[in-house]
């Protein structure tokens, strides 16, 4: 059975709303780097913010984005 992260990865990224690397991310969350990698280009809501250089290579740097509450129903009737 496949077990997804999104869940764990998104409560993360919205404490870090400068955003994580995947290595960052795998260190925080303890789970395995290959799933995180398959996790992140599946969720909708996270997005690579910019790049960085790290250990000579080029590291992406995600975020997800903060869906807004919806608006609440007007209680007047409409004219």
């Amino acid at each position: 059975m496949f077990k997804s992260n999104h869940h764990a990865i998104r409560m993360l990224l919205q404490q870090y709303h400068d955003g994580l690397t995947v290595s960052e991310i795998v260190e925080r969350t303890e789970k395995d780097r290959r799933s995180i990698d398959r996790a992140l280009p599946q969720m909708v809501d996270a997005y690579i913010d910019r790049w960085t250089s790290r250990r000579k290579q080029w590291a992406a740097v995600w975020c997800v984005v903060v869906t807004p509450e919806n608006c609440p129903k007007p209680t007047q009737k409409p004219k």
